[in-house]
């Protein structure tokens, strides 16, 4: 649903994934509310319950969970998921922050908010009540793509030491660390891979993002059951 998007050329690769595996996390920023191809987001909310929808049906008997991140926290789509959902015990809305086990997964926006979990909460309502960008303004954003300067914004803003400095900070505050049991930590937001960087005695993982000019492999990990 955005121009920046390439998750259909991935198609493929998502679906293998999901056989294979027992439960599916969508790790946040499925969607761009903000930069929307559809008009209305009435559009926007009925084609992301609908992909929601094929993938539920084409795997019926994986478990499916929705972690929520900056660009889809619209208020409108998180109250007609949470509807979607009731009754499906194989697909389940965890908000934030997601602990299976000795894993924690979430989108990786609470960095933004310097490690402090107030600081997180102001900045994800700012994006929670951002509206669809002007349509004049799709045009410099689709030439920033195409000359791949976001790329070297996510660099610049997001290295990948300084965004797990940023983390663990965040999962101290949580209780969630090494010494509660914590080894792995899966996480999105900065558009950039991380394939098993051990910070604290944790290991951090980054699938990177399905748009344009930027890597992307989706993390498959063993995960352990809670004692």
């Amino acid at each position: 649903m955005s121009t920046r998007s390439t998750a259909e050329q991935h198609r493929d690769q998502i679906g293998s994934l999901i056989q294979r595996n027992e439960i599916v996390v969508w790790g946040g920023d499925l969607f761009d509310f903000r930069w929307s191809s559809f008009s209305t987001e009435s559009e926007a909310v009925d084609y992301s319950l609908a992909y929601l929808q094929q993938w539920r049906k084409e795997f019926p008997h994986q478990q499916f969970v929705f972690l929520c991140g900056n660009h889809d926290a619209s208020p409108v789509f998180l109250n007609e998921l949470r509807q979607w959902i009731q009754g499906d015990a194989n697909f389940v809305f965890a908000g934030d922050v997601l602990r299976i086990g000795d894993t924690v997964m979430l989108h990786g926006d609470q960095i933004e908010g310097r490690g402090t979990i107030h600081r997180f909460e102001n900045y994800r309502q700012r994006w929670a009540d951002k509206k669809r960008a002007a349509m004049w303004r799709f045009a410099g954003y689709d030439a920033i793509v195409a000359a791949r300067a976001h790329k070297v914004a996510a660099a610049v803003a997001h290295s990948n030491k300084t965004a797990i400095k940023k983390l663990n900070r965040f999962l101290t505050l949580q209780e969630l660390t090494h010494e509660t049991g914590v080894r792995q930590v899966v996480f999105g937001h900065t558009h950039r891979l991380i394939r098993g960087v051990q910070h604290n005695r944790m290991h951090f993982f980054n699938g990177g993002a399905a748009i344009r000019h930027v890597p992307f492999r989706p993390v498959e990990i063993e995960l352990d059951s809670i004692d």
